[in-house]
């Protein structure tokens, strides 16, 4: 069984626009699993439970400034999961999967050489058996963008990751990008400069959480380089 339902307010051209979706499924049997966890390996086998269920609901308000020239866009997402299964043949039990993601955004509209696009994002995750797990994770960025002339233009990109359930050395992540573009010959000849990871972050670890496990995996990134590119056309 599925309700679904959307609401919008105003349209794209607008100063003001509202948008909200709900939707909520039920499933009145579906598959789960019965998982057998031991030191050395996990198994699972299908089973058949009922009443699963499932609700969503997202909305974001776009407001714009005439005063500043920028548009102002605020985000709001909540989804539940609740659902039956069994590990290590015990009682078939409840699981509560529970996440919450706000945020907010700045984007100019100038019609100078300047913009920028700046906001931060927070998703929150709780997971509730027979124990609850739960943690908060953030990312915040900055863009820039320069049009000096015709010819030149540059842009700057930043990133901040914060990951709550991380250990304190390893729970903040800071990059940088750079693309600037230099055009000899409208359609003809462009040279470009491009630069990633220059603040050389290393390694990348992300952390997440089910109802029978916690796991943490770390990425190797591709250290810090810069390109000098040309684009011609014939």
């Amino acid at each position: 069984s599925t309700f679904l339902t959307n609401y919008n307010y105003g349209s794209w051209g607008d100063k003001f626009s509202l948008n909200t979706f709900i939707l909520y499924s039920k499933n009145h049997d579906f598959f789960s699993t019965s998982t057998l966890v031991t030191q050395n390996y996990s198994q699972s086998e299908k089973i058949v439970v009922k009443d699963r269920a499932f609700i969503t609901i997202s909305s974001n308000i776009d407001r714009y400034f005439k005063y500043i020239s920028s548009n102002l866009k605020l985000t709001f997402g909540s989804s539940e999961f609740t659902y039956k299964n069994i590990v290590n043949n015990s009682n078939l039990r409840e699981v509560k999967s529970n996440s919450v993601n706000y945020g907010l955004e700045l984007r100019s509209g100038f019609k100078g050489f300047f913009n920028y696009h700046v906001g931060s994002k927070w998703s929150q995750f709780k997971i509730k058996t027979t124990t609850t797990n739960s943690y908060t994770d953030n990312l915040t960025f900055l863009d820039l963008s320069f049009l000096i002339n015709n010819k030149i233009n540059f842009q700057l990109q930043t990133e901040r990751y914060f990951f709550g359930n991380l250990d304190q050395k390893n729970n903040k992540y800071y990059f940088l990008d750079l693309e600037a573009r230099y055009t000899v010959k409208e359609n003809k000849l462009t040279f470009f400069l491009s630069g990633n990871n220059l603040f050389n972050t290393k390694t990348f670890n992300n952390y997440s959480i089910s109802e029978i496990s916690i796991s943490k995996t770390e990425y190797r990134l591709q250290p810090r380089y810069v390109l000098l590119k040309m684009e011609y056309r014939f």
